[in-house]
């Protein structure tokens, strides 16, 4: 067995059509959504957890219909989840939200 992208590509190809949160290195962020298919060594997640702006406030929700959000995989630590908990990790950051603009 040899190494490189291609043991990598095979590595994630598992949680294809899976509940994901992928945490790339380097970068202080993570991604969540379902992985759709891998792609030159990134993810596709659609849908996927994004912000929009909805009247005038940032607003976290799972988004489907803008296309998807391509993630860094190599290097990148990837954790299975569910679409409910992405859900209420997103009901849960807008409801933070909305307490801080409201003091």
């Amino acid at each position: 067995m040899g190494y490189g992208i291609e043991d990598k590509k095979g590595f994630y190809q598992e949680y294809v059509g899976k509940w994901v949160v992928v945490y790339p290195a380097g970068i202080n962020t993570q991604f969540s959504g379902k992985l759709v298919e891998i792609i030159d060594g990134y993810g596709a997640l659609k849908p996927f957890q994004g912000g929009k702006i909805e009247k005038g406030k940032l607003v976290r929700k799972l988004i489907g219909d803008d296309g998807r959000s391509l993630v860094p995989l190599v290097g990148s630590a990837i954790e299975p989840t569910t679409k409910e908990s992405i859900i209420n990790y997103c009901k849960m950051f807008n409801k933070k939200s909305e307490e801080s603009s409201s003091k």
